[in-house]
């Protein structure tokens, strides 16, 4: 498993933010932003590699995004009304999203097999994206899709106090996240 963070955006929607891994080393870049028709977010590696594009294709209460490795389409995904606690399906990919929006708490699978656990998390008092990557080979699609599910549920109140905790952890110069008091084993219900 492979774990990343990526600041939570809310609903500033700004131009970039750097994904780091558990050991604080910057792995990739999110650029762009979402609302508005044609509207894309895209994820390049360090080496600025152009590694996944989430493309907007449709506005209003269901959104529908396009979402591309290699400028070819891999799959789509729209966000539905009133999904609090629910199903997210991506096409193409099969994949479903189940997860809570006022937590903050998702997991995909891919049949049977979760290959991704998204959580709000808290770092030193300010609000990010956990996500475990229990497969490679689509990360930077899942930075994209935590990007789109982050600032859609902040639509969606009330968003709770995320119950996972973690802290910056300094040892010998090298800098990683580390739990710290209050982190909780992964909530119960999805």
């Amino acid at each position: 498993m492979e774990r990343f963070y990526l600041k939570s955006q809310g609903l500033e929607n700004k131009g970039a933010t750097v994904i780091r891994d558990q050991n604080h080393n910057s792995k990739y870049l999110l650029v762009g932003k979402w609302g508005i028709e044609h509207d894309a977010l895209s994820v390049y590696g360090v080496s600025g590699q152009l590694e996944a594009e989430i493309k907007q294709l449709s506005v209003g209460k269901t959104p529908k995004f396009q979402i591309l490795m290699d400028n070819q389409e891999v799959g789509t995904v729209s966000t539905p009304i009133g999904f609090i606690r629910g199903f997210l399906f991506v096409n193409k990919l099969n994949w479903l999203i189940s997860g809570n929006t006022t937590t903050c708490h998702f997991k995909v699978r891919s049949g049977m097999k979760v290959i991704l656990e998204i959580n709000r998390v808290l770092i030193n008092g300010s609000a990010y994206i956990e996500l475990n990557c229990f497969e490679n080979e689509h990360t930077a699609v899942f930075i994209g899709l935590a990007a789109i599910l982050d600032r859609w549920v902040q639509k969606r109140p009330p968003l709770t106090e995320p119950k996972l905790r973690r802290s910056w952890n300094f040892n010998s110069g090298s800098a990683s996240y580390n739990n710290f008091t209050k982190e909780e084993s992964h909530w119960n219900s999805d």
